[in-house]
């Protein structure tokens, strides 16, 4: 891909953002011009309002293009967890003699892969946490296996399938903006594979992506998700457990929220916190519980999905590796990252990217949406020199 601007659609629980932006220095990126809409939201069951939702892309979209010099031919659209489906399969194919591996050869394993699983739906996506050619190596880059000699070619394979109804509604409210390609992302994909780096994601790596109404937690290994799973739960569910036990608005939730940092011990029974307008007054340590119950909702899920899938399997990186944690959450109530660690009893570390004006967890799904679409595509090899001087013909994955 060239360095040409490309658009991002990033839908959040709370937002939905359209940004213009290109492959910059330096691992940074070139911004043209971007705008968030709030909107009703969605849990893990679907969204609240799907008016609200339609009304939020096409006023995201109109206010960034009807303002922006220059013509963007590409959208990439992010998708959040609680709308793909996630399967991985282990799959070998073998040659009659040996032979030199190309590019052809590495799709015709994800073909005959995704034909086993007769997965029904769209598929959005594919890719590997790694390969292997009979050996007990591992190769996380799909470049490196080009003009190796073998006659078995195996992958742990992951595809990633979307909704069907998302899929539709999305693809009818951005085609009348013009767009000539239209792709859909996994964005927790794009979030793993940017915020990550490669030798982390070469064994087990976890990341916890917690929002505003929604969190999903992601088991990542090499260049694919092994296991996810989406729960409702984030700032949004926290400041509606302050409006109902403490009796407040909305408005006033988020002031408390604001004010909170549920890290470090615990606080004098006595220590009042005042709300800046009027002559209410809590407790600070009730306000703390609170948050704390809140969050543990999100805990107790994470836990069990841990339990569900790796109880049995004695992994050394399950119990040693940090779990990576970004989203809204983090940045809005102060000290969640410190009481989730201490209630999954694992080491955590926040992850957020690495761009001026856009440096903060609330901003992973969007810088990695980003990443992602702008990623320069390395050549595909496929072993001889006639047809590498046409690796064009040779098909994407």
């Amino acid at each position: 891909m060239s360095h040409e601007s490309v658009a991002v659609l990033d839908i959040r629980s709370e937002k939905i953002t359209f940004l213009i932006g290109s492959k910059g220095v330096n691992g940074l990126f070139t911004l043209g011009g971007s705008h968030s809409e709030s909107y009703e939201g969605y849990f893990t069951q679907g969204f609240f309002d799907e008016e609200s939702f339609r009304q939020a892309v096409v006023r995201s979209i109109s206010s960034v293009i009807n303002n922006h010099n220059g013509e963007v031919k590409e959208l990439y659209v992010g998708v959040p967890s609680a709308f793909i489906t996630l399967r991985t399969i282990g799959h070998t194919i073998t040659f009659p003699n040996k032979c030199k591996l190309s590019a052809q050869d590495v799709d015709r394993l994800y073909n005959s892969a995704q034909a086993e699983l007769m997965q029904q739906g769209k598929c959005i996506r594919r890719s590997q946490m790694y390969f292997t050619l009979g050996d007990n190596r591992k190769y996380f880059s799909e470049n490196e296996l080009y003009g190796v000699s073998t006659n078995m070619l195996k992958g742990a394979l992951c595809y990633y399938f979307v909704a069907e109804k998302f899929y539709d509604d999305v693809l009818a409210l951005v085609k009348e903006f013009g767009f000539t390609k239209v792709e859909f992302l996994p964005s927790t994909l794009a979030q793993a594979t940017y915020l990550l780096p490669e030798k982390k994601r070469e064994g087990y790596a976890f990341l916890l992506d917690v929002g505003f109404l929604t969190s999903s937690i992601s088991v990542i290994y090499g260049n694919g998700i092994v296991h996810e799973e989406s729960f409702n739960c984030g700032v949004g569910t926290v400041l509606v457990s302050l409006m109902q036990s403490l009796g407040v608005e909305y408005h006033e939730a988020e002031e408390i929220l604001a004010a909170s940092n549920i890290s470090g011990g615990n606080v004098p029974k006595d220590e009042l916190y005042a709300m800046e307008q009027g002559d209410k007054q809590f407790r600070v340590a009730q306000i703390n519980d609170v948050i704390k119950y809140a969050l543990d909702v999100l805990c107790e899920g994470v836990e069990k999905f841990f339990t569900a899938r790796y109880k049995n399997k004695a992994t050394t990186g399950l119990t040693v590796n940090p779990i990576s944690i970004t989203g809204e959450s983090i940045g809005y109530i102060k000290g969640a990252a410190e009481h989730i660690s201490k209630q999954l009893n694992r080491h955590t570390e926040i992850v957020k990217p690495e761009q001026p004006f856009y440096d903060k967890p609330a901003y992973s799904s969007l810088m990695g949406l980003l990443a992602l679409a702008t990623a320069k595509e390395e050549p595909r090899k496929t072993g001889n020199w006639f047809t590498n001087l046409f690796k064009g013909f040779g098909g994407k994955k």
